[in-house]
């Protein structure tokens, strides 16, 4: 999607792009997981929306606007009527993604998506090892299964992009997780903030998370390993993810409104129990696309974003350029949008110190390493 559109989708509020969060539940068990119930949770189960209530939402969601449409969990293989809902979905002639783990990935649901295939499909890699994924994810065979899911999918010329959040226990896999790609000849992306749990979960991010320290000195790394490989590989084709769509369209030059990415402006999330939020990390401003409507729910959910206070202490910092500070993320830190995150300022400082270290200027090397290689969800 062209940087224009995204402009234009977000100066007129419309809807353009939509994440719809099928399921809390999930077949691994992983330590960072913001939102994860048990693959038999009964009352998760009785909490989705249905099949039905999915695809009218979407209808709705249609009329209104979106265009690009994005399936995640939990882990959206694990929901019996997940076929019945993509291929409702894929009648609609939505641009879709997916995010799943790959692990529930057989060769006849490969087969299957290859028949429709989404624009992308990302899949989560949470180590380079089945030691690793048992420190994670509890599950030392999801390793092997995930990376069989991706090969799957590939075979069927289905475009893949592998994931990774990094964490204090497969922060030393990320050469393995970079390798397993490139054999692949696919992308590697990292989402480098770990963001706490989302209320009514029992896990335990912020333990799990790297300190601020150790998250810079991981970014310099993933940095210097990226930046080499572009030197040494100048004029051959870039990156394909450093073009992707949904980050394109997310970026946005400052124009006054509390979120600088286009959450509540032309983006919106719904999570698994029914509720519109501006983004997966946040539960409030919240609207009830269900019982409302969804064009009912888009309308107050726009005017309760450009209503969110901001924080005056961010705003003043001095360090504002190396910090990764969003609302969404004050807010999931601290409980407020107006009071600084510990986190994030000793973030900034590290990367500021970095920067005086390696006589840098306005952060890392290379820039378009940063934008490329992490990514902001």
């Amino acid at each position: 999607m062209s940087h224009k559109l995204g402009c234009i989708a977000a100066e007129k509020k419309i809807p353009i792009l939509g994440q719809f969060e099928l399921t809390a539940r999930c077949n691994l068990q992983c330590k960072m997981c913001y939102v994860c119930r048990n693959a038999l949770d009964k009352q998760a189960i009785s909490m989705e929306k249905t099949a039905k209530e999915w695809i009218k939402i979407a209808e709705e969601a249609m009329d209104a606007g979106m265009l690009y449409l994005l399936l995640t969990g939990g882990e959206v293989f694990i929901r019996k009527d997940f076929r019945d809902i993509y291929e409702e979905l894929s009648k609609m002639g939505f641009i879709k993604s997916i995010y799943s783990n790959g692990t529930m990935i057989t060769p006849q649901i490969a087969k299957w998506l290859g028949s429709m295939p989404p624009a992308q499909i990302d899949i989560t890699l949470y180590g380079g090892s089945p030691k690793t994924y048992g420190k994670v994810c509890g599950d030392e065979s999801g390793f092997e299964r995930a990376l069989q899911g991706i090969d799957l999918l590939l075979a069927e010329g289905i475009n893949v992009q592998i994931r990774t959040s990094v964490i204090k226990e497969n922060q030393e896999d990320f050469e393995r997780l970079a390798e397993l790609a490139e054999k692949r000849g696919v992308d590697l992306s990292i989402v480098n903030y770990i963001s706490p749990r989302r209320e009514g979960f029992c896990t335990n991010p912020e333990g799990e998370r790297l300190n601020p320290k150790d998250l810079v000195q991981y970014e310099w790394r993933v940095n210097n390993y990226y930046h080499n490989k572009m030197e040494k590989s100048k004029g051959e084709k870039q990156n394909k993810n450093s073009e992707d769509e949904l980050d394109d369209f997310v970026a946005q030059p400052d124009d006054g409104h509390p979120f600088q990415c286009n959450n509540g402006k032309s983006s919106f999330w719904i999570t698994w129990d029914g509720k519109m939020i501006p983004c997966s990390l946040l539960d409030d401003p919240y609207t009830l696309p269900f019982e409302t409507g969804f064009s009912q729910a888009w309308r107050d959910m726009t005017k309760a974003c450009s209503c969110v206070l901001t924080c005056s202490t961010c705003k003043q910092c001095s360090l504002r350029d190396y910090c990764m500070s969003c609302p969404a993320r004050l807010k999931s830190e601290t409980g407020s949008f107006t009071e600084p995150a510990s986190y994030l300022c000793e973030y900034a400082r590290e990367m500021y110190q970095l920067s005086l270290d390696n006589k840098l200027t306005g952060g890392l090397v290379n820039e378009k390493v940063h934008k490329t290689y992490f990514r902001n969800d």
